[in-house]
């Protein structure tokens, strides 16, 4: 009876050890895969903005895209954001912008201003890039966006990674 009172004495312990360790681990990863994403659709832009030439001009930025997928799941979902009946697939597709995973979050590409020819404006010319999703399905959604500025040498990212409601 002592040795059996003891294993469940060592096994609660163990358990109150890891198991909180294990729910953190598990709620950072959720979180890494909007930062993680988030870079790789500003990288995609700031080298679509870098190389773009349509009709001889330069300096382009596509249209707006997203939210895609229009509303984000607490699992993870296979997304083709070149499908057609994605929000802005053309604008995806002209970025390279396709996750090689599951996602469980929406995201969003929003340019202040659309086209070529964009530097030397009188207009600060931004680029958003936003991904929005509900972790706990609770209804309250976790918001990460980073954003971009335009100027002569490209197109610039800021540091930050703005968060609000970052594990709800």
């Amino acid at each position: 009876m002592i040795e059996a009172a003891l294993l469940l004495c060592l096994t609660g312990i163990v358990l109150a050890v890891f198991v909180p360790t294990f729910l953190s681990r598990v709620r950072t990863n959720k979180v890494n895969e909007a930062a993680e994403l988030l870079q790789e659709m500003s990288d995609r832009a700031a080298a679509y903005y870098a190389t773009s030439w349509d009709t001889g001009k330069r300096h382009c930025l596509p249209p707006s895209a997203g939210p895609t997928p229009a509303t984000p799941t607490v699992e993870l979902a296979e997304v083709d954001f070149f499908a057609d009946g994605q929000s802005g697939h053309a604008s995806w597709e002209a970025l390279g912008f396709q996750p090689g995973r599951p996602v469980r979050f929406s995201y969003s590409y929003t340019p202040s201003h659309d086209g070529c020819e964009l530097i030397g404006g009188d207009e600060l010319v931004s680029v958003t890039f936003r991904a929005e999703g509900d972790l706990d399905g609770d209804l309250v959604p976790s918001t990460f966006e980073r954003r971009a500025t335009l100027d002569a040498e490209g197109l610039k990212p800021a540091d930050a990674l703005h968060v609000h409601q970052r594990t709800e």
